[in-house]
């Protein structure tokens, strides 16, 4: 009876869910209003949900009853009680490599994402698809200075991934143990590694955490950045870290962000920095910032971190494709016409798809006269991390 009521209430929450809010903050309110669920229950219930929509767009065919069992069999490797009422043969199975699970049951991998025809070239649709049947894991990024420290407090609980990566279990407590952009940035590997765009080829390599990288023999520092689509600010301190004694300039379409990153770049030290609110993709924005270094993270499908909210893919209209590359467009024409000669424009965004990737890279070199340093696909799935694109424009000292 016990099983039964948690499938039928993992059934109806996915009846009822559509979307309209991040999935793990729904099940907050829907948790904090049945408080008659208890820890296990709570634990259970949003393990259901969440293989339910790993499954992205395969097995349409199955009832939902039938994508939770499924999903639960594809997305853990631990037998339980619950699987094994329902379906024995999954439960006794479920410790067997991927392929053999996807065997058994009627999941066609290639449909868990169907856009294929909507990737960027250089990501491999297959092992992207299958990305989604597990969780990305807790990456964080230690700070210059920090990296003895760090090691010492989580010992052999991490694994590392030179030069200043840490790899952890997802459900670390990062606050028990760290003050968050204080000794470490909570920061997907894929995008830690924006740092090769920030700095030139020859110490990109170094990262941003070692001795080596706080200056740069083979180039001039930049003396000043526009982190100009600001959003949670990781990016920024990520800078910061790459070049301290840069002047820093944030800005973003939304106040609540502004405050918030007032907070983190407290907790980092930052303290030479200025900030802004502003809508890039209107027509009539003026007096932008002129910088040496600017980073444009723009507003973009989001489609590389899906992994962390398998949600997003299921009720996903990929005609918000076209829609976002319409508003980047606009955002980086404002942002490239203001560009000074010499300056460097790193483009970025956590998307996998080609319109809102190398198209626009087409759009910068082709429509602004930029000149491309650098691109590729940061493709993260490999180290179950986001997958992002980054590409690296100089603009030449004259036309």
């Amino acid at each position: 009876m016990k099983f039964d009521n948690q499938l039928r209430i993992a059934a109806d929450i996915i009846d009822t869910y559509k979307g309209e809010a991040p999935l793990h903050a729904w099940l907050k309110d829907f948790f904090r209003v049945n408080k008659q669920m208890g820890s296990r229950d709570r634990k259970q219930l949003s393990t259901l949900v969440y293989g339910f929509y790993r499954l992205g767009h395969a097995a349409n065919h199955l009832s939902v009853k039938d994508r939770i069992l499924t999903g639960l069999f594809l997305c853990t490797d631990q037998p339980g009680e619950f699987l094994g009422y329902f379906n024995a043969g999954y439960n006794e199975n479920i410790a067997k490599p991927l392929a053999e699970k996807l065997a058994a049951t009627d999941i066609e991998p290639a449909n868990i994402f169907p856009w294929r025809d909507e990737l960027s070239s250089a990501i491999d649709h297959e092992a992207f698809c299958l990305s989604f049947l597990r969780q990305p894991d807790l990456f964080l990024r230690i700070r210059p200075g920090q990296e003895a420290t760090v090691r010492e407090k989580l010992g052999d609980a991490a694994g590392f991934i030179p030069p200043a990566t840490v790899r952890l279990a997802n459900g670390f407590k990062v606050e028990d143990h760290f003050t968050p952009d204080r000794e470490i940035v909570v920061q997907d590997y894929s995008s830690q590694r924006v740092a090769e765009f920030l700095r030139p080829s020859a110490a990109a390599a170094h990262g941003p955490a070692t001795a080596a990288s706080a200056a740069d023999p083979g180039s001039e520092p930049p003396h000043s950045f526009w982190d100009a689509c600001a959003a949670s600010g990781g990016k920024s301190i990520l800078a910061h870290d790459c070049y301290p004694e840069m002047d820093i300039t944030v800005s973003d379409i939304r106040e609540s962000i502004l405050v918030n990153l007032r907070a983190r770049f407290q907790a980092a030290g930052i303290k030479k920095y200025q900030s802004f609110l502003a809508d890039l993709s209107r027509d009539d924005i003026v007096n932008l910032p002129v910088v040496h270094l600017v980073l444009a993270d723009v507003p973009c499908t989001g489609s590389g971190t899906w992994g962390r909210t398998p949600e997003d893919l299921f009720f996903f209209d990929p005609k918000k494709i076209g829609r976002y590359q319409t508003m980047q467009r606009k955002i980086l024409a404002n942002i490239a016409t203001h560009l000074a000669p010499g300056a460097t424009l790193v483009y970025c965004t956590c998307s996998v798809f080609k319109k809102e990737n190398e198209e626009m890279a087409a759009f910068l070199r082709d429509s602004f006269n930029l000149q491309p340093e650098k691109m590729e696909n940061l493709t993260g799935y490999p180290q179950h991390a986001d997958t992002l694109f980054a590409a690296r424009f100089a603009k030449p000292n004259c036309d």
